[in-house]
């Protein structure tokens, strides 16, 4: 009898590696595509991108101490770099600083499409500007890169936008749908721009077939063991929450402390609290990520683990932790970014505080990571609330089967070779998140292949991916003809 079940056993476990085996060594690479030969920038699309790094449209904290001279300054600029845009666009100013251009099709029965970005920039800070290799607001060109803050987010994305349809106007160029070029203000503080742009085009019945904003890049470096570019497609925002940890304890001189002070408190709770993390899952966008680039790995385990998701989900879920994108990818994420306390060294303070920032992701809420929290840090005498002007729910996802994302993977597949176009979820806050009210085809995509100093030190725009963001941009509005 155990000599029965002895090679009963035997049997399963040899058709189970069979079939790990089988499907590991039978996952084929994603198909290999050929681009097209990209289009040469207009003449003066590198002076221009350079002019609008020079302005600096700054987004401030507080909104009622917005630069005008710098914004008004951009205005100018546009409407005198791009006169057919202003000839034969529509133009419609939203809270002074905030614009729509509309390009009327031909077809009233279209859902028009909706290209968007913003042009304010985070500051740099003063301590960090001797570390820049140029002047952060000089807009210089060298060695074949376009550098200052802006260059990447999200100017390059305006001004692509931008030379496109001034290259396409000056060809005569008819859509049959109409087109609205969306650009907000301030999304790097409150977005209140882009929340009326919305709110405008909602009273005028406003529906878009496809919404097009700042959010996943091309990567070539980031997934190792991927031999074949990778396209990462936002289809969906995580959501954003910041909770206000805060205790109150009576404090008193340094010389005579307390077996437990309000800072003592306050740091035991962060601990608990950094300790475990939420649970994690593989939402669908991310599950369909990990299809689409399970046959390129050339790591033999992996490529086993993602080829063989029903054993080894565990092992996916691990690989993916192990780097902060991937980690934030899989789970709602929940770290302090501001702890205040104490004003003199020699006085024990009696309140102390702590700001925790967390995106939420796909499936939860605030509600459950407000749960969370409390039963991590399990003290009464920690105060928890939601603080901040900004909090919001995870997004609804767009279909990765659907028009819009396929619309996206073709003007993909046509400015990069080989590339892998494949959804995520986006772990930072986007203006688009308010467009989901007018549309279902909300996707996010920058036409950048591993950009270099996002909201940080030497931001930089190589030609190179500014020619790929013209031609990409080119490219969905000729299709918007067809």
């Amino acid at each position: 009898m155990l000599k029965k079940i002895f090679g009963l056993l035997t049997i399963i476990i040899v058709v189970f590696i069979a079939i790990i085996v089988f499907n590991t060594l039978t996952a084929k690479p994603w198909p290999q595509h050929k681009a097209t030969a990209l289009l040469s920038l207009p003449d003066s699309a590198i002076a221009h991108m350079s002019k609008a790094i020079q302005i600096a449209t700054i987004s401030p904290e507080d909104t009622s101490h917005i630069d005008t001279i710098h914004f008004n300054q951009f205005n100018q600029f546009v409407e005198k770099s791009y006169p057919l845009i202003h000839q034969q666009l529509k133009k419609t100013t939203i809270n002074k600083y905030s614009y729509i251009y509309e390009w009327k099709g031909t077809d009233s029965n279209l859902q028009p499409i909706i290209l968007m970005a913003h042009y304010d920039v985070v500051p740099v800070e003063p301590s960090a500007i001797k570390l820049w290799t140029v002047n952060p607001f000089g807009g210089e060109i060298k060695n074949g890169i376009i550098w200052g803050r802006g260059s990447v987010d999200d100017k390059a994305n305006v001004i692509a936008i931008l030379e496109a349809t001034e290259y396409l106007l000056k060809k005569g160029l008819q859509p049959n749908r109409s087109i609205l070029l969306c650009f907000g203000h301030n999304e790097e503080s409150t977005g209140t721009g882009a929340i009326a742009i919305v709110n405008f085009l909602q009273s005028k019945n406003i529906k878009a077939n496809l919404v097009i904003d700042e959010g996943g890049e091309i990567t070539t470096t980031k997934l190792k063991d991927i031999t074949q570019p990778v396209a990462m497609i936002g289809v969906a925002e995580k959501g954003y929450v910041t909770f206000e940890l805060s205790v109150e304890k009576p404090g008193g001189h340094s010389s005579k402390p307390d077996k437990e002070t309000a800072i003592d408190i306050l740091s035991k709770a962060l601990y608990q609290l950094r300790k475990t993390e939420m649970p994690s899952h593989i939402t669908p966008p991310v599950k369909e990520f990990l299809n689409r680039v399970s046959g390129s790995s050339t790591d033999f385990i992996k490529k086993m683990a993602l080829n063989n998701m029903w054993l080894f989900e565990g092992k996916v879920k691990s690989i993916l932790s192990a780097t902060p994108e991937g980690n934030a990818m899989l789970r709602t994420t929940i770290v302090p970014t501001i702890i205040e306390s104490g004003v003199r060294e020699n006085v024990i303070p009696t309140n102390a505080k702590a700001i925790v920032n967390c995106r939420i992701l796909t499936g939860e809420n605030t509600k459950d990571v407000e749960e969370f929290i409390r039963k991590q840090i399990n003290d009464n005498r920690v105060k928890i609330k939601i603080s901040g002007d900004f909090n919001t729910e995870p997004s609804a996802a767009t279909d990765f089967n659907s028009p819009a994302f396929k619309e996206v993977e073709h003007a993909i597949y046509s400015i990069v070779d080989n590339v892998i176009p494949a959804p995520y979820i986006m772990i930072g806050a986007t203006d688009s998140r308010n467009y989901r009210s007018i549309s279902n085809g909300v996707v996010n995509f920058s036409p950048l292949i591993d950009s270099k100093g996002y909201h940080g030190i030497d931001e930089q725009l190589p030609i190179k991916d500014f020619q790929r963001a013209f031609n990409f941009f080119t490219i969905v509005l000729q299709d918007a003809t067809k």
